[in-house]
C-alpha cells in the first residue's frame, strides 16, 4: 500500500509530492537542531494534522516518541481527510501505534499537560487575524519547542508576535517552495 496524503492548493498531484519531499528534508534539518536524541521519549503536538504527513514525519525521526495530532478535518485541497485516513498512512509507515489522531478545533483544544515540541505545516495562514490567539495557544502548549511551516502573508507582524511569545526565534527558511513560505523555529528559552 501507498501512503496519499493529499494534494496542496493549486497544485498537481506530482507536484504535492515533490512539495513534502522538501518539507520534510527542511522539519527534519529543525529537528536535528534540537537537543532531542532520535531515541528521546518526546511528546509532540502536530496542529492541523491533516492526513497525517507530519504526524508521520515526526514519529519517524523520534522513534520514542508520542504524537497527537489535532484537526477539524473539513479541508476542501484535502479530500475525503479523517482521523481513520490518517491513521491508515501512519499504519502504513508503521508507526500508527505512537500517533494518536484527534478530531478537534485547535481554537477549543485543552491538552492535558504540556508537548515538548510542537509542529504545524500549513495552518496558521488560513486562520486570518484568529491565528494570534492560535500562536498564544501555543505559547501556553508547549514547554520547550515549536516549528511551524507556513506561508506567513504579513512576516514581520507575525515574526514581532511569536517573538514576544518566545524567547527564541529562528527563520529556518529556504526559498525552495516560495517566498511565502517559511519554517520558524520557536523556543521557550
Amino acid at each position: 500500500m501507498k501512503t496519499d496524503f493529499g494534494v496542496y492548493h493549486h497544485t498537481s498531484p506530482a507536484a504535492s509530492v515533490e512539495i513534502r519531499g522538501i518539507m520534510q528534508v527542511m522539519f527534519t534539518d529543525a529537528f536535528v537542531s534540537l537537543p532531542f536524541t532520535r531515541d528521546a521519549k518526546v511528546k509532540i503536538l502536530d496542529v492541523g494534522c491533516g492526513l497525517g504527513f507530519l504526524s508521520c514525519v515526526s514519529a519517524e525521526f523520534y522513534k520514542n516518541a508520542r504524537v497527537t495530532g489535532i484537526d477539524m478535518f473539513k479541508h476542501a485541497s484535502l479530500k475525503d481527510s479523517s482521523p481513520k485516513k490518517a491513521k491508515e498512512n501512519a499504519k502504513i509507515l508503521d508507526v500508527a501505534d505512537r500517533i494518536d489522531f484527534r478530531k478537534c478545533d485547535m481554537l477549543k483544544f485543552s491538552p492535558t499537560g504540556t508537548f515538548d515540541l510542537i509542529v504545524s505545516n500549513l495552518v496558521f495562514h488560513n486562520l486570518g487575524k484568529r491565528r494570534f490567539d492560535a500562536y498564544q495557544r501555543l505559547a501556553r502548549w508547549t514547554k520547550f519547542y515549536a516549528i511551524l511551516g507556513d506561508l506567513f502573508f504579513d512576516y514581520e507582524i507575525d515574526l514581532r508576535f511569536l517573538s514576544n511569545l518566545f524567547a527564541n526565534v529562528k527563520d529556518r527558511s529556504s526559498s525552495t517552495i516560495g517566498q511565502q513560505y517559511r519554517i520558524l523555529q520557536m523556543s521557550k528559552n
